[in-house]
């Protein structure tokens, strides 16, 4: 039955849509299916590094060192620098992906221990149209296998290969692509990815790079079949070949067998030479001195991006000025040292500097330098501002950036983020906006660098700042606005903006093809077509001739035109380095510090209440809003039938309620609204803290009695509307630890809805009776609440 929010405001079920029959419907199912007014295919994003290859790598790893394995660096203030590299290196790659480039990565970009690799004569490897068998010695597979496939090109798709994985389990999966190259390759061999969202084609320069992988993205994946990676042979380039060979998707787990058993670590954590040699050894044609001649793992790593990357470079066709490559390290110097570093070579040897190095690390030092110190409080510490910002040792030269092994065919620089063994520092480099404005700056020097090598052909633009304040409002039935500030432009946030890209998703993690908004003073745009009984979930992001902005917040919208009007708060603005996923260190001792921005803050929470509310079959208006334009007086809370407002693990910095919100919160209670509300440190900060103890008691009806459950389960309490419910909420393996949920009692009138499974309050609930007012609290954040089907039955309850 309905609970005390929505008994009074639906009198009758939503219709099903589609032809589905009512059912909650677990949100990481959810497929796109073509919903009315989505665009079905979409592309990368193009940008000022279009047809530049980057070559990229985050240094060290863990490693087998002859008895066994470990981290090539110690486990310092909270971070390993091997695991902080990784980080950086997956940031970089996606922010390099939307200024256009083509993205070669020498170590697994980002976070997916699960892998569904296919080659041709896999179960799930289809193709259609004219495929011609190859006999060439170099390619991905078993020896006598067919090498790989290709096909002529077509102005017209006319051949396809299809790569179908049986995806094991629903997530975010970074997709490779493995093709050799040619001089006879098309310059745009087009990939069409298709995830939950829809399909983004990708097109990569085959004449130019290969015998490897190359980054196709990432994009969420529902599990089972329903994704795919498509190879067309339509190109704009007649009497050229594409290649099919194999597709991956995501990363795996180590199980490379150096003498004394598998690492156990994710492929991510361990060195990229095990990466690179996996591949290779499954591969025909390479010999292992492509990308080590060290028996010693250690020494191994030190060499295997640059000898790689120099593989799979094929000098032959362009030049040096459309290919680059950028490692990322951190440095130690006693724990005095602080700033950014990057390094070149050339003082014992010229020969071991690549032509225009100097420049190059120059270049990227300087952006990254003064664009952290232009953000100078707005982050935990002040980045500390240096003179020189290249380091060229006279005692030897850098192995991973040795011209001797990359033979003029590319430059290369490594950049020595900051200092590990500095607190400052190290507190910095584990902070996800500090890990972010070091690849934004990074990007942007990387134009100027290509700029001053290619005689000014690559455009000077930076691609824009973040989209901020989105909302969305609904019109008649289909319609619904989305309205948004765009970022103010300057020498670290990007350039101004010349329009806006829409992108539309029904599930909240798979997005479409996208809508371009021209303009770049534009803040609003109205969309039509939309289907009446489905959910929407909707991002902005700023776009210019440099690329595309980071993604804005999420926000959801059921057009459904009816009177009734349900608005979702977005609260949760806390982003920090206290909020970053821990794991534990091999060898023991303290938990290291992981800086992934989807694990610390995905700002797509409203995807979880909308779509709860939508299984409720509840027949409203769903409308999402920002917490500053309530506290603004942009949003009237007093417009809504009822209110639910996502928290999170928002607290004192970012305040949970700060005194408007809170003004603007008890005036709708008390005028009979209908409010949830759920988060992990409302009490904490609030009540405990004394930012709002009135509120918190008195409006809320509440009382903070502990910091921390110490358990990520709860039960209904006998005689509530959530008697006999059991729930798990998220220790960090879906969304994000919630490891500090407030312990509270009832107050004025309240009663205790839910239980933690060791005691003490989860959630109060109160009924105003005539009143109207109705109020549901819970001391965890409802997003993370691990089954979908629970998220519905609490939703159907409240």
């Amino acid at each position: 039955m309905l609970g005390i929010l929505f008994s009074q405001l639906f009198a009758s079920p939503k219709a099903p849509s589609k032809g589905r029959a009512f059912a909650f419907e677990p949100l990481e199912k959810r497929e796109l299916l073509a919903a009315a007014g989505l665009v079905d295919v979409g592309t990368q994003p193009s940008g000022a590094l279009d047809d530049k290859i980057v070559y990229v790598h985050g240094g060290h790893g863990y490693t087998a060192n002859g008895s066994g394995w470990g981290y090539q660096r110690p486990n310092l203030l909270g971070m390993v620098e091997d695991l902080g590299n990784q980080d950086q290196m997956s940031i970089f790659a996606d922010t390099l992906w939307n200024a256009g480039a083509t993205v070669v990565p020498l170590r697994p970009v980002g976070h997916q221990p699960n892998e569904v690799v296919l080659d041709n004569d896999d179960p799930g490897v289809t193709f259609s149209g004219a495929w011609s068998n190859s006999s060439a010695g170099i390619f991905y597979g078993s020896a006598g296998d067919v090498p790989y496939r290709f096909a002529s090109t077509s102005a017209t798709e006319t051949a396809v290969a299809t790569y179908q994985p049986d995806i094991p389990e629903e997530g975010f999966y970074p997709v490779y692509a493995w093709t050799r190259y040619g001089s006879d390759r098309a310059a745009d061999q087009l990939y069409r990815v298709h995830h939950s969202g829809g399909a983004t084609e990708v097109t990569v320069n085959h004449r130019r790079v290969g015998n490897g992988l190359v980054y196709l993205g990432t994009y969420h994946f529902n599990e089972g079949i329903e994704g795919k990676v498509e190879i067309s042979n339509r190109s704009s380039e007649a009497g050229r070949v594409v290649i099919a060979d194999m597709i991956r998707f995501g990363n795996g787990i180590g199980d490379i067998n150096r003498g004394n058993g598998v690492s156990g670590q994710t492929r991510e954590n361990e060195a990229g030479l095990y990466w690179v040699e996996w591949h290779v050894d499954r591969s025909q044609g390479i010999p292992s001195t492509e990308y080590r001649v060290s028996s010693s793992d250690s020494s191994a790593t030190v060499s295997l991006s640059p000898r790689y990357a120099e593989y799979m470079n094929r000098e032959a066709d362009g030049s040096l000025s459309d290919r680059v490559f950028v490692s990322y390290h951190s440095n130690a110097g006693g724990g005095g040292s602080r700033g950014v570093l990057a390094l070149l070579n050339g003082n014992n040897r010229a020969s071991a500097a690549t032509p225009n190095q100097f420049l190059l690390a120059n270049t990227l030092g300087r952006s990254v330098n003064d664009d952290l110190v232009a953000q100078n409080g707005q982050f935990e510490h002040n980045w500390f501002n240096r003179s020189t910002v290249t380091l060229d040792r006279s005692d030897i030269e850098f192995g991973e950036i040795n011209n001797e092994r990359i033979n003029n065919e590319f430059d290369a620089t490594i950049i020595e983020t900051g200092f590990h063994d500095n607190q400052q520092d190290a507190e910095m480099l584990r902070d996800p906006r500090v890990r972010e404005a070091i690849a934004i700056a990074t990007t942007q020097g990387l134009v100027d660098y290509f700029r001053a090598v290619d005689g000014n052909t690559t455009p000077n633009i930076d691609a824009p700042p973040e989209v901020t304040g989105l909302r969305v409002e609904t019109n008649a039935a289909g319609s619904a606005t989305l309205t948004w500030t765009p970022g103010t432009p300057s020498s670290f946030a990007g350039g101004s903006p010349t329009g806006f890209m829409i992108y539309g998703s029904t599930n909240g993690r798979g997005f479409d093809g996208g809508t371009l908004v021209a303009g770049g003073s534009t803040t609003t745009h109205t969309l039509t077509g939309l289907d009446p009984n489905e959910t929407y979930l909707f991002k902005v992001v700023a776009v210019n001739g440099g690329g595309h902005s980071p993604d804005s917040e999420v926000v959801a919208v059921a057009p459904s035109g009816e009177a009734t009007k349900v608005l979702i708060v977005n609260g949760f603005d806390r982003y920090e380095r206290s909020l970053v996923p821990e794991e534990p260190f091999p060898s023991g001792g303290p938990l290291v510090d992981r800086v992934r921005p989807r694990m610390t803050n995905s700002f797509d929470y409203s995807a979880q209440v909308a779509l709860a509310i939508e299984a409720v079959n509840a027949e409203a208006a769903v409308e999402t809003t920002n917490n500053e334009a309530v506290a603004s007086g942009a949003v009237q809370l007093s417009d809504y039938d009822a209110v639910f407002w996502i928290l999170g693990e928002e607290s004192t910095t970012n305040d949970t309620f700060d005194a408007a919100e809170q003004a603007a919160t008890a005036a709708y209670l008390s005028a009979g609204g209908k409010l949830f509300v759920s988060g992990a440190e409302i009490g904490w900060d609030l009540d405990n803290l004394n930012n709002g103890r009135s509120f918190y008691n008195n409006s809320l009806r509440a009382d903070y009695v502990g910091d921390d459950a110490g358990v990520y389960t709860a039960t209904g309490v006998a005689g509530s509307i959530y008697a006999g419910l059991n729930l798990q909420f998220d220790d960090g393996d879906l969304f994000y630890d919630v490891n500090f949920p407030d312990v509270i009692n009832a107050q004025n009138g309240s009663t205790l809805a839910l239980d933690y499974t060791n005691g003490g309050g989860a959630a109060v609930q109160y009924d105003g009776g005539a009143s109207g007012e109705r109020l549901v609290m819970l001391a965890f954040p409802f997003e993370t609440i691990t089954d979908a089907d629970v998220r519905a039955d609490m939703m159907g309850r409240t």
